[in-house]
């Protein structure tokens, strides 16, 4: 029992460092600008993808203003315009951790740029999780309460009748599975961001002792 109280007491650790890191993540404009961005553009995107593949393909054959109507109105619906609330919120939700964790990545990309074969190995790792939540939340994008997935089309040329009840259910689960893998990589990325800003900080106030160490 000490053990698995030790495992919990370690992983909550782990966890305070990692919201830590995110907090102060903030106060960078690197990690803001990219954040931003990302809400921007993976947001909208989702929102487009709402009504499942028909809303790509309208997007398609519109001309150029209603394509700016259309991603106006996507915008928009970031925050719960014209969606139902539901909804909105397994997108938004999902929308703010993807965003978060592309701007920890940023971030701690930049700060490991000098530690070349290590940064590599980290940052690219880092990337293929923030790619793997996208890759999921995109898959199970749509309006699963409504059935309205891009997975009915695909399910519908297996099953009949219940390929769109079937599909919200999927996608439902596959929203869940995006959120638990995006927190378990914000759990490590964020430790990284903490005690890459920690350590900058102390080189900063101690800049007399870095050198000497490295002499």
């Amino acid at each position: 029992m000490s053990k698995l109280n030790h495992h919990i007491s370690k992983w909550l650790d782990e966890c305070e460092m990692a919201m830590s890191g995110i907090v102060l993540a903030t106060r960078e404009w690197k990690f803001l600008l990219a954040f931003l961005s990302s809400f921007i553009i993976f947001g909208t995107l989702m929102n487009i993808l709402s009504g499942s593949s028909a809303g790509w393909d309208l997007f398609w054959a519109v001309d150029f203003g209603g394509k700016m109507r259309l991603l106006g109105q996507a915008f928009l619906a970031n925050f719960g315009i014209d969606r139902a609330l539901l909804d909105w919120a397994i997108t938004f939700v999902i929308t703010i951790l993807q965003s978060i964790l592309i701007g920890l990545v940023v971030l701690v990309w930049q700060k490991k740029r000098r530690q070349k074969v290590l940064a590599k190995a980290k940052n690219l790792n880092n990337m293929s999780d923030a790619g793997l939540v996208a890759g999921l939340a995109i898959l199970g994008s749509g309006c699963p309460t409504c059935g309205t997935t891009l997975l009915a089309p695909l399910l519908g040329t297996v099953l009949s009748s219940g390929s769109f009840a079937i599909a919200g259910v999927i996608s439902g689960l596959i929203n869940v599975a995006a959120v638990i893998l995006a927190l378990f990589a914000l759990k490590r990325v964020g430790k990284d961001a903490y005690v890459m800003i920690i350590a900058e900080r102390y080189e900063k106030r101690h800049p007399k002792n870095n050198s000497e160490e490295k002499k």
